[in-house]
């Protein structure tokens, strides 16, 4: 795998885990490149967790996200659950309203429980 992603494990659960965490535009943009190449490799759906701390949103990086997003679903990519964290209050606010079936975390710890719970009621 890339730079920013690499696969863990929480409680038994095999995850995604994409580090955006204070990157540039260019950097954040790599980083979505990867995400969207391993979700590629796998159709049948991952668990995505993705670091955004520090991050500031530009454009460009909601585009990429969005591209991510329709490339994957034409494709054929069966969503499993997503969550993000690293976001102020009013930056999740405002992420909420393009990023829908996204979960949006307050830590790392949070949001990979999260996932593990929201992949077995999906089960």
């Amino acid at each position: 795998m890339g730079k920013y992603g690499q696969y863990i494990t929480h409680k038994g659960k095999r995850i995604l885990f994409i580090n955006a965490a204070r990157t540039s535009e260019a950097e954040c943009l790599a980083a979505f490149d990867e995400m969207e190449v391993e979700l590629l490799k796998d159709l049948s759906g991952v668990l995505v967790l993705i670091d955004v701390t520090g991050l500031k949103l530009t454009n460009k990086m909601v585009d990429r996200a969005k591209a991510v997003t329709a490339r994957t679903k034409e494709a054929g990519y069966h969503d499993k659950a997503s969550a993000v964290f690293g976001l102020s209050g009013l930056q999740k606010s405002v992420a909420q309203l393009f990023a829908r079936g996204t979960h949006w975390a307050n830590n790392m710890e949070e949001a990979k429980d999260w996932l593990v719970k929201e992949d077995e009621k999906r089960r």
